[in-house]
């Protein structure tokens, strides 16, 4: 027998390998499932969960930084301006805005946005808030299909409430006259201009009026309107009387209106009156008794009621 063959148990048997888990080996494995974890998070915050992202075209965006200025409404923050850049032909500034998740609704056909910043001119003083938190975007949400692309306007709209009577006022020229003049009716104020407009034949101003629902009454198609702001001086027996109306009145005009002690019914939308320079002594004396409607109001119940002759 060869020096070579052995039986089978002449053979010593090999080692075999044991495998040990400890700690270190699940540690492996952790970062990287962390990590992917932590990146599917961040496509579900970034393309599935956050809002959508619209584009506002504006003709000016002085006041507006990326990553800085915010969109909101009522107060409420609903977006972030994420990136501004001029449009191809640089006639107008392209302005993205991320939305909030809740405010998808927002960006809907119909919609309009403007930019608040501080304004002061001589008859009002708005958005002084935005000298410290900066310009910011706001607007009224649309009610159409969803959109991502709005052109923006350059003013805040003036937004008429329901129930509001229009009338126009018809004059020679404007004046100081201008959008949100106030309206008086004995010196309280009860409505506001909306705009001012060439006529169709060029010739005569369009000065569109806006009444508040609860003085619309007031206004009858026999009603005076005249510009408010002069000074009055009146030479009596007892002296030279000077008298002026209101800072506002004087610096960005007014208008102010008076109803004939016998008056005549209820002007309706749409109606044309002319616009006088100056009233007339016996309009200023008028003084008929015309129920308002006091539903909305701090009055006292227990005070006569005022009824039209």
């Amino acid at each position: 027998m060869s020096e070579f063959a052995r039986t089978p148990h002449s053979f010593q048997e090999l080692p075999k390998a044991k495998l040990e888990k400890n700690w270190k080996t699940h540690l492996f494995w952790i970062i990287p499932i962390a990590a992917a974890g932590l990146a599917a998070w961040f496509i579900y915050s970034n393309m599935i969960k956050a809002g959508p992202t619209i584009h506002i075209f504006f003709n000016d965006a002085g006041g507006l930084q990326a990553g800085n200025s915010d969109m909101k409404y009522r107060g409420a923050r609903i977006g972030e301006v994420t990136k501004l850049k001029l449009t191809p032909d640089h006639q107008k500034v392209d302005v993205t805005v991320a939305l909030n998740p809740e405010a998808k609704d927002f960006a809907k056909k119909g919609a309009r946005f403007w930019i608040v910043k501080p304004e002061v001119g001589a008859a009002q003083i708005t958005g002084l808030r935005t000298i410290v938190s900066g310009d910011y975007i706001t607007g009224e949400p649309g009610t159409g299909e969803q959109e991502d692309h709005f052109n923006g306007l350059s003013d805040a709209p003036v937004i008429v409430p329901q129930g509001t009577l229009r009338i126009v006022l018809l004059a020679e020229k404007a004046g100081s006259l201008k959008e949100r003049s106030p309206v008086y009716y004995r010196d309280v104020q009860v409505g506001q201009v909306f705009n001012t407009d060439l006529g169709h034949d060029s010739q005569t101003i369009h000065i569109t009026v806006d009444i508040q629902k609860r003085y619309a009454p007031l206004v009858r198609m026999n009603s005076k309107f005249w510009r408010a702001g002069g000074i009055h001086a009146n030479l009596s027996f007892s002296g030279l009387n000077i008298s002026a109306e209101s800072a506002q009145a004087l610096l960005a005009g007014a208008v102010e209106f008076a109803t004939p002690d016998t008056s005549e019914k209820e002007a309706l939308t749409s109606t044309d009156f002319r616009l006088y320079d100056k009233p007339e002594d016996a309009w200023l004396a008028w003084s008929p008794m015309i129920e308002l409607d006091n539903s909305n109001t701090n009055t006292n119940t227990n005070k006569p009621t005022l009824t039209p002759k």
